[in-house]
C-alpha cells in the first residue's frame, strides 16, 4: 500500500502500540495524526514520528465522548487537509476481570470501571 503523504489518524497513539505503529507509518510516508489524552505523550509520538522523516499533527480527544470525537477528525481534516485512514487503537483496562478471587478474598469490578471499559473500548 502506497502511503506516501496520507493522512492517517491513529487514536491512543500516545504511547506503546499507538505510538509504534505511527512511527510505523511515518517510515512509509504516511501523515500522523496523533489522537490521545495526554499531551506530553502526544508530543513525545510526534517528535518521534517527525524523526521518522514525516509530519504530525497532535489532537487531544475522550474517544468516549462522540462530541469531542467528532470534533478532533473535523479539526483532523481541516488541519491536515484530509484523512485517509484511520486505526482505532485506544483501548482501557481497569481490573480485567468482573469477578476476581484471590486467596478468598472476591474483588468486583466497580460499575464505573466496567462502563470505562466499554465506553473507552
Amino acid at each position: 500500500m502506497k502511503l506516501q503523504n496520507k493522512v492517517i489518524a491513529i487514536t491512543g497513539s500516545g504511547q506503546g502500540l499507538g505510538r509504534a505503529m505511527a512511527v510505523h507509518l511515518a517510515k512509509e510516508g504516511a501523515q500522523i495524526a496523533v489522537i490521545d489524552l495526554n499531551q506530553e505523550h502526544m508530543d513525545e509520538t510526534k517528535a518521534q514520528v517527525e524523526a521518522a522523516g514525516s509530519k504530525a499533527a497532535t489532537f487531544v480527544c475522550n474517544v468516549a465522548d462522540e462530541a469531542q470525537v467528532e470534533q478532533t477528525f473535523q479539526a483532523v481534516s481541516a488541519q491536515m487537509g484530509g484523512l485517509h485512514g484511520l486505526i482505532n487503537n485506544a483501548g482501557i483496562l481497569r481490573d480485567g476481570l468482573m469477578i476476581k478471587a484471590k486467596d478468598g478474598e472476591v474483588k468486583k469490578m466497580s460499575l464505573a470501571q466496567w462502563q470505562a471499559v466499554i465506553d473507552v473500548n
